[in-house]
């Protein structure tokens, strides 16, 4: 029993988690080719087959994980083929793909840049990829000679700040100086608009000051949607280093930056941020300030949006006042939705408030909207707890 409950935890905490993870390219293999030309990006390709149980585990555990989102959809063009159908077998064929499941790294021409097999942990998956296109050190040091001897050409400083940016160096002063030197009609031109674009990679780069000058020329060529993703990116990238250092302060200026580069849905975005923020740094009371205040002015009448934050106070928050606020919330969840969740989400309430009368009735009701429809195992044994609680013998067929 205890093991089931168990199972139903897990699987309710990962429903409502909302971390962003790889974003799968929807097209064939000769169009991720061609996009990845486009970008001039790498294709990483997991061949899998529906059977395969490791593949399932890199699909629901580690392709979802927010720093592997983040790594894989700046780096790669990012493709999912099931080897056993349509074009899979083909490809299959053509890249000797004998075991499941096999990631692979192809360029734009097709040809495999490395690949390796088996489920891979989410920090071992990016090690692997960022080796890809590592450049060696002797490399490196020739490229910093030449600066060294006074070389500013903007190729060298293109290639110097992508070796610095590859080995997790700081080129920020690089790339200021890169900039400095480019001409207006320079900083327009294909190449380097496109280098400028792909290396602001958080909301204190250089690259920033390009975004400011040239706002309308980089919508226009990338898109108005490509260009606040962009720089809705670069502030999730610091919220996220925001909940690793707890730091207020950097969420607070993530939030700010949005507001200032005017992207849409800022308001909102922010006060997502505050709440993933809070519940990571398990501050409560502040998380049940900012949540209430967003559920009232971005979901008012979405029941499933407060059932959702519901379940996270009976899951997280044991203040007995703000249970109840959550039993409120479900209260007229159901009046907008009288179903199966909602009712079975206010039971848990009442049960942790020890209101076991009432979580009996809420858990019963809940039985009778799901049918044969529905599975209710959940809502069984809540029932069965709730019934030891109020010393009842009626038992659970």
């Amino acid at each position: 029993m205890k093991k089931s409950i168990l199972t139903f935890i897990i699987l309710s905490l990962i429903s409502l988690s909302s971390a962003q993870g790889i974003e799968f390219f929807h097209g064939s293999f000769e169009e991720a080719k061609i996009e990845a030309k486009a970008q001039g990006k790498l294709i990483f390709m997991d061949a899998y087959a529906v059977w395969c149980g490791p593949c399932k585990m890199m699909t629901n555990t580690v392709f979802p994980q927010q720093e592997v989102g983040d790594f894989f959809n700046a780096n790669f063009i990012n493709l999912k083929v099931d080897m056993e159908k349509g074009e899979g077998v083909d490809l299959r064929r053509q890249y000797g793909v004998s075991a499941y499941p096999t990631l692979l790294l192809i360029d734009a021409q097709g040809e495999v840049v490395q690949q390796i097999k088996g489920a891979k942990s989410a920090e071992s998956l990016i090690s692997w990829a960022k080796t890809a296109e590592m450049p060696n050190t002797e490399l490196r040091d020739k490229m910093q000679a030449k600066y060294n001897e006074g070389d500013r050409s903007p190729s060298l400083m293109m290639s110097l700040i992508k070796v610095k940016a590859a080995y997790n160096e700081d080129a920020k002063s690089l790339f200021t100086e890169y900039l400095s030197n480019l001409s207006e009609e320079q900083k327009l031109e294909k190449e380097n608009t496109s280098f400028i674009f792909d290396q602001t990679n958080d909301i204190y780069s250089p690259g920033l000051s390009f975004f400011k000058d040239y706002d309308q020329y980089l919508i226009d060529l990338k898109g108005k949607e490509v260009y606040q993703s962009k720089l809705m990116g670069l502030a999730k990238h610091s919220v996220q280093i925001a909940i690793k250092e707890n730091n207020v302060a950097l969420l607070n200026e993530a939030i700010a930056f949005m507001k200032n580069y005017k992207i849409e849905s800022a308001n909102q975005v922010g006060s997502e941020m505050k709440l993933d923020f809070y519940a990571n740094q398990n501050d409560w009371n502040n998380y049940d300030k900012e949540v209430t205040k967003y559920l009232s002015k971005y979901k008012k009448g979405d029941d499933k949006a407060y059932r959702e934050v519901a379940w996270n106070y009976y899951m997280k928050i044991n203040d007995e006042s703000k249970l109840k606020k959550a039993e409120k919330w479900m209260q007229n969840s159901i009046k907008i939705n009288n179903n199966y969740e909602n009712n079975l989400t206010q039971a848990y309430l009442l049960y942790k408030l020890e209101d076991f009368s009432e979580a009996e009735d809420a858990v019963n009701y809940a039985l009778i909207l799901a049918g044969e429809q529905k599975k209710t195992e959940n809502a069984q044994i809540l029932k069965d707890q709730i019934l030891k609680k109020l010393n009842k013998t009626e038992t659970i067929e």
